[in-house]
């Protein structure tokens, strides 16, 4: 009989520890998936560099349809301007978690990353330096008239693209810790074309000295009638300025200032045409510009006082600062 009691004890403590066993199993937290990280061989990745100190980043990388997502490591964790698609340019969604992008790919075969960041360059007495750490090869062009001061270990290649004062330095860059230094030349500016030689006098003789033409007269009526024009487009200048405000003075002071390149001033005439304000799509597309051009036209204006951004809703609204400064009293 002791021999049976036994035998039941054991089996009820063996009942007894699978339970608890499936118990923790089941009370557990599940690991999550880990998202596929993409090989070298698969990413093409090129970084272009502007002459104000802004990268503008493309990475194209193949990925599996069957798989859920795919992370790619960015080249700074500050980055700006995201954009994500796949092969046929319909946007995806994505998280950035610090340098790392996850990017949901399920069902694609492609996938097309950009951003611009400003975080990898740097200047001190006139030279600029790059720094990044990339685990893809890299494509890096360098701004137009840029002369290559240092670099911390050799390039897989070296060329240059294009001629003249508009030639790039591309490098091809192994994945790894980089850093390399450069300066910018003055834009080459070509000089005006030279005088026409004078006319050779023909033979026989010197030509007489040209009298000076007389000065044109015009009639009593012909003046008093150019003096109305005059008077009339002056007091209707006067009627626009009155009732554009803010925006005439902004957009004066601006081109008397000489601040404005040719895609600010151009910003600024479109917005003044729309009333003082108009949707950041709107510009882009009313310019035929990329969208981080137009992002970068807009954050140069706004550093200058020219106009205020403000979000709405999905959409950034641009206004010149007099008509938004109106609005707001």
């Amino acid at each position: 009989m002791g021999k049976v009691a036994l035998k039941v004890a054991k089996r009820v403590v063996l009942a007894l520890l699978s339970i608890l066993a499936l118990l923790s199993a089941l009370s557990a937290p599940s690991a999550p998936s880990p998202a596929l990280v993409l090989a070298q061989e698969a990413v093409k990745s090129v970084a272009t560099v502007y002459r104000d100190g802004w990268v503008h980043v493309k990475v194209e990388a193949a990925v599996d349809p069957t798989e859920p997502s795919a992370t790619l490591q960015l080249l700074s964790s500050s980055i700006n301007n995201v954009l994500v698609t796949d092969e046929g340019g319909g946007p995806l969604a994505y998280d950035v978690r610090g340098a790392n992008i996850t990017v949901y790919t399920l069902g694609v075969s492609k996938v097309v990353l950009e951003y611009d960041t400003v975080a990898l360059t740097s200047m001190t007495a006139g030279v600029w330096t790059i720094s990044f750490t990339s685990p893809y090869p890299l494509t890096l062009v360098l701004p137009e008239n840029a002369t290559i001061m240092y670099f911390n270990a050799p390039p897989s290649s070296i060329k240059s693209e294009g001629a003249g004062g508009g030639s790039r330095l591309v490098l091809e860059l192994s994945p790894g810790s980089w850093e390399i230094s450069y300066v910018l030349e003055a834009p080459i500016i070509s000089p005006p074309p030279s005088p026409a030689p004078p006319t050779t006098p023909p033979q026989g003789g010197a030509q007489p000295p040209q009298q000076p033409s007389p000065p044109i007269l015009l009639p009593n009526a012909l003046m008093l009638a150019v003096g109305a024009m005059v008077v009339a487009a002056v007091a209707l200048s006067l009627f626009l300025l009155k009732r554009r405000g803010g925006v005439a003075r902004v957009v004066s002071s601006a081109t008397c200032l000489g601040a404005l390149d040719e895609g600010e001033a151009k910003v600024v005439e479109l917005l003044r045409l729309k009333g003082g304000g108009a949707l950041e799509a709107e510009i882009r597309e009313a310019l035929g510009l990329p969208k981080t051009t137009a992002w970068r036209l807009v954050r140069r204006l706004e550093r200058k006082g020219l106009v205020v951004v403000r979000k709405v809703g999905n959409q950034n609204v641009v206004e010149l600062r007099g008509v938004a400064e109106k609005e707001l009293r």
